[in-house]
């Protein structure tokens, strides 16, 4: 005979199952907004995509704006723990540093064009959704600018401006992804690129002066 505590409510999932459900919501609506951006994905497709109903999306995440800013602030959570993992690594800054460019090329079927996608949806975002995303953002760059000033400490590369250097690298990564007029890659090999890109600031890291240095 069964216990009582062996039953639940129907229609209500176990916990487990709601973290399942709500990690998959969260990675589909991620993937969907940063190839379509926000006003072009609607919370049906993103449904149809998971395999619910636009009811069970709304069970989790009350509005299409709060799934956006979940969605995007989970995928950079996923890219800010993987790329500390590697420049925390072992191996010298120049070689940790072209580990992470050819990582984030090799993902380019989604462009993590973030700017321009947060830059889209902010005008649909309440003032403490876009904080979040900022928030989530600006992470990234200090963890960037953090691995640059324990590399110019160690004496990996010369002293300068640890931010300047950081923003240059990420420059560099947009012109990376850069695309032609069909939306083809102009840079399609990840590693030829990413060497070429890390070689080029490198070049700049080991040159006797650079830009954002104090006079």
């Amino acid at each position: 005979m069964r216990t009582r505590s062996a039953t639940r409510p129907p229609g209500r999932p176990k916990q487990s199952d709601n973290m399942a459900t709500s990690d998959n919501v969260l990675r589909v609506a991620a993937h969907h907004f940063m190839d379509g951006g926000y006003e072009a994905v609607s919370i049906e497709s993103i449904a149809d995509a998971v395999g619910v109903t636009k009811a069970s999306i709304y069970y989790y995440f009350p509005n299409k704006a709060d799934l956006f800013v979940s969605a995007i602030e989970s995928l950079l959570m996923i890219i800010l723990r993987e790329s500390r993992r590697i420049l925390d690594g072992p191996q010298p800054f120049e070689t940790r540093l072209l580990i992470l460019t050819e990582v984030r090329l090799r993902v380019a079927e989604t462009r993590f064009d973030f700017d321009r996608i947060i830059r889209e949806a902010e005008p649909h975002l309440n003032a403490d959704q876009n904080d979040r995303l900022r928030s989530a953002m600006d992470n990234m760059a200090h963890l960037v600018v953090g691995t640059f000033e324990r590399a110019m400490d160690a004496g990996e590369i010369r002293t300068a401006d640890a931010r300047f250097a950081a923003h240059a690298y990420f420059a560099l990564l947009n012109v990376a992804f850069a695309r032609d007029r069909q939306g083809e890659r102009l840079f399609p090999d990840a590693r030829s690129t990413a060497e070429a890109l890390v070689r080029l600031m490198m070049s700049g890291l080991m040159s006797p002066e650079l830009p954002g240095d104090d006079a």
